[in-house]
């Protein structure tokens, strides 16, 4: 087992690939920074980091958003922590020991210290977990810590987690989030979203919260009381700019110094200016179409792949991304081993799209170049949330391939919440969207029967495929579990209770001043304790 001190230098280095992946970091095209320099990394200054919104609220308790989670990344630390390997690290903990049945699971934790100097105690990880499992609190993540049965702390440095059953993953369950007992026990957790922590929490990482205006700015401070490395900047300001345009104009002219989420369409005149770096990293992202499963004609799994083999992929990949990502067959992207790279994703085929549909009865009857069976046309509802040009540029690249084959699409673009809202209420036939997939295999949240309060909003349940998923999800052996894995991907590829689109590469800007940065699929923000300014750019 690599220590944590070994796995948190590790990150400093490039990574050039990731588990037969595309990889992470700049593009091979990029020139040096700056001239050759004899400036060593040193501590001091601040990076300025522009975000399109703020986030909801900073406890993982109940967080939503991707900007809570990598600002908490930097503010708060787990027992473990998943290493550019994508395989478990020491964090908090420094070892661990597993009962011979494999359903305990002990962990030792270092001397750890909260900002305010308490002591971060096994007291600390049994208190959280009881919060994530609260149906006061009623977390979303609650679901993925089903595996464990209890967490209870042996002493102030030993803690025990009792598992209902074998996992393959199961040290992942681990890797919650951790808040202060000696804080969240005055707390009603009937009440958490009303919590002080929510908008100031307690750090236990690198970085501490010193200041928030919502709408403006969030500002992070080194955390002097950190037990780990020391992070090499004073600063971090999280900049909002809800504007694209804007955030690319503030980072080409100096007013911020890394840019995430950098649309496809700019990435190359970005690069050519020479104004900043773009770093490209092969993530967990899916763009996928889900069919709501509920709604007649939908429920025929040859309509789905019919409508499946309609679509252009490439339009997407090559017309849309810009060729910075991939034609998606999975719910398992290519970063995962467990990814099966035989399946090949539905090729773009209209002829056996119309012949599928007239299988299952779908028939021009009347002549208006729209399928129909008993009388009624097939009729589309396509529902996609604003602000993403791939997904709002996308719903007519469904609507033209769709028409093609005899579909009518009527597509509604929404706010993200409203979006959620009609998706969530079933009023959609179907739902183009992103889903970000976990970095250790398991699609449960999408495609499991029992995820309808999750992410299976289509409603898709096949006992074939839930069986399949749970032995694939206990299997310890990795080569193994790779086949089940493999298995379970063809009979989703068979079902078709979703159409995976692309896989598109995760874009970052880093201005010329900001040294040592490395993108990774975990976070943009992965190796942040190692950014650094050189004095003479301060």
């Amino acid at each position: 087992m690599r220590t944590w001190w070994s796995g948190k230098l590790a990150l400093l280095a490039l990574v050039a690939g990731l588990l037969g992946g595309p990889g992470c970091g700049r593009d091979a095209s990029r020139r040096p920074l700056g001239p050759a320099s004899a400036s060593q990394p040193s501590a001091g200054g601040t990076a300025v980091v522009a975000l399109p919104a703020d986030p909801d609220v900073l406890n993982s308790l109940i967080s939503g958003s991707a900007y809570s989670g990598q600002v908490l990344s930097l503010v708060n630390d787990a027992l473990i922590e998943i290493g550019e390997d994508l395989q478990p690290q020491p964090r908090i903990a420094r070892a661990w020991d597993w009962s011979p049945d494999k359903l305990e699971l002990t962990f030792h934790l270092r001397p750890w210290r909260w900002e305010d100097g308490a002591a971060l105690t096994a007291r600390d990880v049994a208190s959280s977990f009881a919060l994530f499992r609260s149906p006061l609190v009623a977390s979303p993540r609650r679901g993925g810590l089903e595996c464990v049965a209890s967490v209870r702390a042996l002493d102030d440095s030993t803690v025990r987690y009792e598992l209902v059953g074998p996992r393959a993953d199961a040290l992942l369950s681990a890797s919650h989030a951790l808040l202060p007992a000696h804080l969240t026990q005055q707390l009603d957790p009937g009440d958490v979203r009303t919590w002080p922590l929510n908008e100031r929490p307690l750090a236990s990482g690198p970085f501490a919260v010193q200041e928030w205006r919502r709408g403006r700015e969030l500002v992070l401070v080194r955390n002097e009381r950190y037990p780990g490395p020391r992070a090499l900047l004073d600063r971090i300001v999280l900049r909002v700019i809800p504007d694209e345009t804007a955030r690319l104009v503030e980072l080409e002219t100096g007013g911020v110094d890394f840019v995430d989420e950098i649309p496809a369409h700019a990435a190359a005149r970005l690069q050519r200016s020479g104004r900043a770096e773009v770093q490209r990293c092969g993530g967990r992202l899916i763009g996928h179409l889900q069919w709501n499963l509920r709604r007649p004609g939908l429920d025929d799994r040859r309509v789905r792949k019919a409508l499946s083999l309609a679509i252009d992929r490439e339009a997407f990949v090559q017309g849309l991304l810009h060729g910075y990502g991939r034609a998606a067959a999975s719910p398992l992207p290519p970063l995962l081993a467990a990814h099966d790279s035989t399946l090949a994703p539905d090729p773009f085929d209209p002829a056996s799209a119309r012949a599928l549909l007239a299988a299952a009865g779908w028939r021009d009857r009347d002549g208006d170049g729209i399928v129909d069976r008993d009388g009624q046309p097939l009729s589309l509802l396509v529902i996609t949330r604003k602000g993403d040009p791939v997904r709002e540029s996308g719903l007519t690249v469904i609507r033209s391939n769709l028409r093609a084959v005899g579909v009518d699409v009527r597509g509604r673009v929404l706010e993200f919440g409203a979006a959620l809202d009609e998706v969530r209420a079933g009023r959609f036939d179907a739902y183009l969207g992103v889903y970000s997939a976990r970095i250790w295999p398991d699609p449960s949240g999408l495609l499991q029967a029992s995820a309808t309060d999750r992410f299976n909003y289509g409603g898709y349940a096949s006992a074939e495929a839930d069986s399949v998923l749970a032995a694939a999800l206990a299997c310890p052996d990795a080569e193994a579990a790779k086949r089940v894995w493999a298995s379970y991907q063809r009979i989703v590829a068979e079902d078709a209770p979703i159409a995976f689109l692309y896989y598109p590469d995760s874009l970052s800007g880093v201005s010329r001043r900001l040294r040592d940065v490395r993108t990774h699929v975990l976070s943009p923000f992965n190796n942040a304790q190692a950014w650094w300014i050189a004095p003479e750019d301060r």
